[in-house]
């Protein structure tokens, strides 16, 4: 596996899409649940869902651009998005109903945990990078090898 400079490109962006989303999904989760007080799956499905839809925005217009038609890559993202968010649900609505107090603390965690195999889907299998014609590594990032 040779790390090229689309790679770390495509690190930060995705490192930055995440540290901020952390912060919306937290914020979301504790103003349904705290504020509206609505129950914790409840609360955390739409927080959840919400944020999925930013992140994949994120992701497709900034941290993973590229000039391939959206219709390339649909299935592979529905994939994605289907196994990571309901692996995160899981994870956090299970851990929420065993540990009382750390919500947002839970939440952080299992995004991180999560990102580390959602990262490795969007660069190796959603967004691959191509071999290029003339033998190198071309990405799909639009201004990723230039």
């Amino acid at each position: 596996m040779k790390l090229t400079k689309p790679f770390f490109i495509r690190l930060f962006w995705f490192i930055a899409g995440g540290v901020l989303s952390i912060a919306v999904n937290t914020q979301l989760y504790r103003l349904f649940h705290s504020y509206f007080g609505w129950g914790h799956y409840l609360a955390y499905a739409l927080s959840l869902t919400i944020v999925t839809v930013l992140l994949f925005l994120w992701n497709y217009l900034v941290g993973f651009k590229t000039d391939r038609h959206w219709a390339d890559s649909a299935w592979r993202q529905a994939v994605s998005q289907v196994v990571c968010i309901g692996l995160n649900y899981l994870m956090v609505t299970t851990l929420v109903g065993m540990i009382h107090g750390y919500d947002s603390l839970i939440i952080a965690a299992v995004q991180v945990f999560i990102a580390f195999f959602k990262f490795g889907l969007y660069h190796y299998w959603i967004y691959p990078e191509r071999a290029s014609e003339a033998g190198g590594v071309e990405s799909d990032a639009v201004d990723g090898g230039q």
